[in-house]
This record gives structure tokens, C-alpha cells and sequence, in this order.
């Protein structure tokens, strides 16, 4: 084979392998915008459309998870109910636009305590989960604070020009492994009876099973 020939095939095969990396350029781009349409479905379908937090299917799925671990090393761990108090007085008398950001903004409230020990979820309706990993005193007091945070929210009404501005307070139920054991039904019942106790005691308070 000769110099002109062989330069010719060289330059063959740097145009087929030029062509080559703009395909898998290409290719590596469309599956990168694949992988983004797919964590942002995954994500729709994990979180609530109006509080932000995780689905109640969801949430549940990764209590069940820490509940599994924490009983694996012998860790606490432990269950908070949230009930926006007197909610269905906020929407009746201010109206559902209202009570759409009362339930967005205590939700908010709640996910700033986030951890990598701490998750929350939406209970249903104005009702908020919130999962802990740490001692009983470590969740009381996680409770406290969420509690004393959503007392000092407020906002204007909307169509009353900020003369006319709505409160709220959250009455919150605890249970722990400690004393109810990594049974997750029984968690549940225990922090929905405490959060009952709550409410008969006059609400804006935390209780503990």
C-alpha cells in the first residue's frame, strides 16, 4: 500500500471515528434528559402537590425501612402526628385559598428540620407525620420547636389589603420504640392517641404516649 493510499484510509477512518463520537455524544446527551424526566416523575410521585412533603404511600415505605434499621442496632427511633388546630375554622371562616397556604406554610415549617435522621410526610388532609431517629428527649424537643415555630406564623388574608390576617397553632403526638417497640401499627396508634390527648388538653401542645 502506498503513501497516498494509506493517507486516504487514515483519513477514513478519522471521519468515521469522528462521526462515531458525535453519535454516542448525542446518545450520552438523550440519556441524561431521559434520566432527569425520569427522577422528576419519580419526585412527583413521591412528594404532595400542596405541602411539599412526602405522600403518606411513600412515607411510610421509608418508616417501615428506619424502623427495620433502628431495630437492627438497637437505636430508638420515634413517631410525631401534627394536626393543624382548629383547621376547618381557618377554611370556613377566611376561605380555602387560605387554608391551601396555611397547609403549605406550616409544611414548610416542618421540613426545615429535615435530616438525614428526620423525614416527614402528609399525614392526610391538615394532618403531618414526622419520622425521628434519636432519644425521647431528642424527639420532644424537636416537637417543641415545630411547635413554637408554627405559633409565630401569620399571613394576610387574601382580598382584605393585610387588614385581616390569619394564626394557627399545631397540637403534635408522640410515640417511640422505647416504649412501644419496632411494631409500626402499634406507633402509630400510641402517636395518634397522644395527639388526641393533645387536642382534649386544649391543643397547641405536645404530648407523648
Amino acid at each position: 500500500m502506498d503513501q497516498e493510499q494509506l493517507a486516504a484510509n487514515l483519513k477514513g477512518i478519522r471521519q468515521l471515528l469522528s462521526h462515531l463520537h458525535g453519535e454516542v455524544t448525542a446518545l450520552e446527551t438523550s440519556y441524561s434528559q431521559v434520566l432527569q424526566v425520569l427522577r422528576k416523575l419519580e419526585g412527583d410521585a413521591s412528594t404532595d402537590d400542596l405541602s411539599g412533603l412526602y405522600r403518606r404511600k411513600t412515607f411510610f415505605e421509608k418508616w417501615d425501612a428506619v424502623l427495620g434499621e433502628c431495630k437492627k442496632l438497637n437505636e430508638n427511633c420515634g413517631m410525631l402526628l401534627i394536626d393543624i388546630d382548629h383547621f376547618k375554622a381557618i377554611n370556613d371562616t377566611h376561605g380555602h385559598q387560605t387554608g391551601d397556604e396555611v397547609i403549605q406554610r406550616v409544611a414548610n415549617l416542618v421540613k426545615q428540620y429535615e435530616s438525614p435522621r428526620c423525614f416527614t410526610g402528609r399525614y392526610g388532609g391538615e394532618e403531618f407525620a414526622v419520622a425521628v431517629q434519636g432519644t425521647d428527649a431528642e424527639i420532644l424537643g424537636l416537637a417543641e420547636m415545630m411547635r413554637r415555630g408554627v405559633e409565630r406564623l401569620y399571613g394576610a388574608v387574601p382580598g382584605t389589603e393585610g387588614k385581616v390576617q390569619w394564626k394557627c397553632t399545631i397540637s403534635i403526638g408522640m410515640s417511640s420504640a422505647a416504649k412501644d417497640g419496632y411494631d409500626s401499627e402499634k406507633l402509630i396508634k400510641s402517636a395518634d392517641d397522644a395527639l388526641y390527648e393533645a387536642k382534649k388538653r386544649g391543643r397547641n401542645q405536645v404530648r407523648a404516649a
